[in-house]
């Protein structure tokens, strides 16, 4: 943004204009020629010999901007606005210090009050990514999102624009608004992974937020995405990322072979080894389930993500109908619902094997009997009664 802000030293020019105050000229020189240490001297002998000149403050402050020293740069630049509170220069500049000090809320207060159609429209641009900094860091949300979408709209080829604007309404969880403009910052700029990751987890957030048939599709797209930030930066963390949206679009084999990938790079991590016992329960490798569920078991360091496991294991026995090692995990899991569900389900299992075994019980002696009257009517005898 401070790159961005040195257009505001068009009232440079201005100032310019008739000022003869030694020093000024010099001040000028060596500061658009980047001699910053020279240009403070200079400045400051003018703001000492003319303390109630406006503009030596303004260009000190622009100085000492430049400079980082954000501190002295404030006082400077709200001595110059004390001095002329209508220069709009001086009030962007003002705001810009704010913004360096981390007195948003000020900033915001400033910006505010700024005639934004008195700015030339390069610097409309400027004003609303100044505002909308300074509004998200001072808790109005709404506000700062809709001073990145005038900025967006202003600059629609500008992917950080978009990528600005999406994030923060990603953040405000503006689901749709977040992924149409993150998609447009990764088709602007697709060689960069931070824009394409957060366009990949807005698809997710969409595809868990999506009902029916529609959500595998969302979680395809998601696929996609995170496929190709995997590629371009193979992390542990961009393959567990991918694993995970593989497994909600259902691709469990792909989604196997990517945690694979992902375990191979930690050797601590319980997550790929949790995510694959999932992927493996939905292919019904059972034994690669118990064997993936133990080693996250094995790593997991707190009490809440043991449970966790411990719940996964639950599920991949119920899924079994192995009944009691599932009512043991759940109840290790802290789940009593678990554990109440699946003692459930074992009592109708006793129950439907306990009539299964009397059925068959009554059809072998349905047999028998019809066995023996065929004897019986063999031998010429009355039929049994």
């Amino acid at each position: 943004m401070r790159k961005s802000l040195t257009i505001l030293l068009f009232a440079v020019l201005f100032l310019a204009s008739g000022i003869a105050e030694a020093g000024w000229e010099e001040g000028v020189a060596a500061f658009k020629a980047g001699n910053l240490d020279t240009a403070a001297q200079e400045f400051r002998g003018v703001v000492e010999k003319t303390p109630d000149f406006a503009g030596g403050h303004f260009m000190l402050g622009q100085v000492l901007l430049k400079q980082r020293k954000n501190r002295e740069a404030l006082e400077s630049l709200r001595k110059a606005y004390e001095l002329d509170s209508a220069q709009v220069s001086y009030q962007m500049a003002l705001s810009q210090a704010y913004l360096g000090n981390n007195r948003f809320s000020d900033a915001a207060q400033l910006l505010r009050g700024i005639n934004v159609g008195s700015l030339p429209k390069s610097q409309q641009t400027v004003y609303y990514q100044m505002l909308g900094v300074a509004l998200q860091q001072s808790g109005d949300d709404n506000g700062a999102l809709s001073a990145l979408k005038r900025v967006a709209d202003a600059s629609p080829n500008d992917s950080d624009a978009w990528y600005r604007y999406g994030t923060v309404a990603f953040n405000l969880g503006q689901t749709d608004n977040a992924v149409s403009a993150l998609e447009k910052a990764v088709n602007l700029d697709g060689n960069d992974p931070d824009k394409r990751k957060a366009y990949a987890q807005a698809l997710v957030r969409k595809a868990r937020l999506t009902r029916g048939d529609g959500k595998r599709q969302v979680y395809a797209r998601a696929t996609v995405v995170a496929d190709v930030l995997a590629k371009q930066q193979p992390t542990y963390d961009n393959l567990l990322f991918l694993g995970e949206v593989q497994l909600g679009a259902a691709r469990y084999q792909d989604a196997v072979n990517t945690l694979r990938q992902a375990a191979g790079k930690t050797s601590s991590d319980w997550h790929p080894h949790f995510y694959l016992s999932q992927a493996y329960t939905q292919l019904d490798q059972w034994d690669a389930v118990a064997s993936a569920a133990q080693t996250a078991l094995d790593r997991a360091q707190d009490a809440e993500t043991r449970k966790r496991v411990w719940s996964q294991i639950g599920f991949a026995f119920e899924k079994q109908k192995r009944f009691d090692p599932s009512i043991d995990a759940y109840r290790k899991a802290g789940d009593q619902a678990g554990v109440e569900r699946v003692s459930e389900n074992k009592r109708i299992a006793e129950e439907n094997q306990e009539i299964e075994e009397e059925n068959a019980r009554i059809k072998a002696m349905e047999e028998e009997r019809k066995r023996l009257e065929e004897e019986l009517r063999d031998l010429g005898g009355p039929p049994h009664r």
